[in-house]
């Protein structure tokens, strides 16, 4: 089947499934009853899903965790996702920050599309909220490569000189920079596809 056609088979699969079955309240980030909200760590001031927290089975695909990349002394370059969901039904949190002695700032979002394949995950997401304002409302790219304790991220504005540039839905680049220290988790999840 080609595979324009699959992605818009099971595009159309999930969203009939979430519409159907899923209220639109259990779309948000809760436990449940009787299960207990995952351990969380603590980065840049902002709480996100600890990555090495036990395997959960697959009902969606996500990307959690945080990291600091491998940069040269005084550089400090840090990343932290709270993604989950399929597709453009994707949701949740992403925050960047970027100091180089002393100077800098961050950049925080919400998710907006989420692909994972194996262990790598791209997602987009809103920026909402920054210390530069005119990041506000650019949509940035994000890639994870999940490689146990050697994972490695990457980014859209690698060669956006302003860091205005918005880019379409679940475009990244490839993951260049590797992680000094924290842990992501990449978990890959497809809706079933229709038989024939």
């Amino acid at each position: 089947m080609h595979h324009g056609i699959r992605w818009r088979l099971a595009a159309t699969v999930l969203t009939t499934f979430l519409l159907t079955a899923v209220p639109g309240s259990a779309l948000a980030a809760s436990p449940g009853p009787g299960r207990t909200p995952a351990p969380t760590v603590a980065h840049d001031g902002w709480t996100v899903p600890a990555a090495a927290a036990a395997p959960v089975p697959a009902s969606e695909p996500r990307l959690v965790g945080a990291g600091r990349m491998d940069r040269p002394a005084g550089e400090d370059v840090r990343f932290a996702f709270d993604a989950h969901g399929f597709a453009t039904l994707a949701r949740g949190t992403f925050r960047v920050s970027h100091y180089d002695g002393g100077r800098g700032g961050w950049f925080a979002g919400r998710i907006d599309c989420l692909i994972v394949a194996g262990p790598v995950a791209v997602a987009t997401g809103v920026v909402t909220d920054s210390t530069f304002p005119e990041f506000v409302g650019v949509r940035k790219g994000f890639t994870v490569y999940d490689h146990g304790r050697h994972d490695r991220v990457g980014y859209s504005w690698a060669l956006d000189e302003t860091g205005t540039e918005s880019v379409p839905l679940c475009l990244s680049g490839a993951p260049y920079e590797s992680v000094a220290s924290g842990d992501f988790r990449v978990t890959e999840w497809f809706p079933p596809t229709p038989a024939g």
